[in-house]
């Protein structure tokens, strides 16, 4: 079990229940490096649902070991490392409470345990609301943006760029997760130009990642955080290309899946936005490499806000 005291909220739903005590302030993240842990907000720990209160914990479902956000040694079951470890294990802090990590890998599953509050809520996953592939009754505390680039072998042999550009080779995508379903739509692109376009579905992202160096697949697409990580660590083996297009995901945010109007929403976005505001959250993020995915500040469901200022994107 992680033992993860959660932080504030000083956003103004929260303020009237005495968040306002914590001196933070809705600002984008310090460069500076924290000299202090975060420990408890009483008023963040006040507002949480009873059920998580009386536990004294709750649990966090994510989708499985997902470096750089979970990492798991051999023999060490349950038990993980990495950024996403570490901003539950503030976020927990911050709120007074243990944090137990539950592995869930089809996200319907997922949803399913958080709905019926069996599990807290799931992090990270892509906030898709208000668009065309929106989950019903699903909302989000948003803490990133993502790119989703692809990962390749050196050299990228295939010339590969952009989705838009994805015919004639085999690319590996989570199954079930948005950019499989990106790469399906893409394959009916590719044939109505007669071309072809394999599409191989991978249970993991280190199953992905070994499509691309057993070279089952051409390229692997998904988050970029991942694969930026995987080419990191593979010596100079692979290497991400595509970045600078958004490949289908623009607006891409990040972060905790809940259901629509939980009584957590709050009390989990004031406990980011005080990593936001003391800055572990920087430190975190760049401490694993995923400076280009930081935003300003945290935020409920920042899809459909970036929709609504870019309507012709949707």
């Amino acid at each position: 079990m992680m033992k993860q005291t959660q932080m504030a909220k000083t956003f103004a739903t929260l303020l009237s229940i005495g968040l306002v005590l914590t001196g933070c302030s809705a600002t984008a993240p310090s460069a500076a490096v924290p000299t202090e842990m975060p420990v408890m907000n009483q008023a963040i720990h006040d507002a949480l649902p009873k059920k998580i209160k009386d536990a004294g914990e709750l649990t966090v479902v994510i989708s499985y070991a997902n470096p750089p956000w979970f990492i798991t040694d051999p023999g060490k079951t349950g038990e993980y490392t990495g950024a996403g470890a570490q901003l539950m294990d503030r976020v927990g802090d911050v709120m007074g409470v243990d944090v137990n990590i539950v592995a869930i890998p089809d996200i319907a599953g997922a949803f399913a345990a958080i709905s019926s509050e069996r599990y807290a809520f799931g992090f990270p996953y892509a906030d898709l609301t208000g668009g065309p592939q929106e989950r019903a009754g699903a909302e989000f505390v948003g803490v990133l943006q993502e790119v989703l680039p692809f990962l390749v072998l050196e050299g990228n042999p295939k010339k590969i760029s952009s989705l838009d550009e994805l015919c004639g080779v085999t690319v590996a995508a989570s199954a079930n997760a948005a950019t499989y379903k990106a790469a399906e739509a893409q394959k009916l692109k590719c044939e109505a130009k007669g071309e072809t376009l394999d599409v191989l579905g991978t249970t993991s992202i280190p199953n992905g990642v070994l499509a691309v160096r057993s070279g089952r697949a051409d390229a692997f697409f998904t988050g970029g955080a991942a694969i930026f990580y995987a080419a990191q660590e593979s010596e100079g083996e692979l290497e991400v290309v595509g970045d600078e297009f958004d490949n289908g995901f623009e607006g891409a945010f990040m972060g905790a899946l809940l259901p629509e109007g939980s009584d957590l929403t709050q009390p989990l976005l004031g406990a980011f936005q005080i990593l936001f505001d003391n800055g572990e959250y920087e430190t975190i993020m760049k401490n694993w490499g995923m400076d280009r995915e930081m935003i300003e500040k945290p935020g409920i469901n920042l899809h459909t806000g970036w929709i609504q200022n870019n309507p012709s994107s949707n």
